[in-house]
């Protein structure tokens, strides 16, 4: 086994947030809804911070939200139109999930 012994500092360099819509709307669709506007915030820190070539790895609990960014099917226009942004904006291998409870 190798440890790594590293010093990490992480800053909170931006936020936003989204009031969900009065529309019926599913879940997963919702958490599609958060890893759009996760990618959209990367890159706009990326750009802000001219840092072209830095890594972002990017975590949802989500297992149907993964799905549709990782696999390509053909999905309605909704899913569609947003995993191609997602996809345009981020590196699907960069994409992980994380449980949640």
């Amino acid at each position: 086994m190798i440890v790594y012994h590293v010093k990490l500092t992480v800053r909170k360099l931006k936020a936003k947030a989204r009031v969900a819509p009065l529309k019926d709307i599913s879940i997963p669709r919702l958490e599609l809804l958060s890893c759009t506007l996760g990618t959209r915030l990367a890159a706009s820190v990326k750009n802000d911070l001219n840092l072209p070539d830095v890594r972002i790895y990017y975590l949802t609990d989500s297992m149907t939200a993964l799905a549709w960014i990782q696999r390509t099917r053909d999905w309605g226009v909704f899913v569609f139109n947003r995993v191609k942004e997602i996809r345009n904006l981020s590196d699907v291998s960069s994409w992980e999930h994380v449980p949640s409870e």
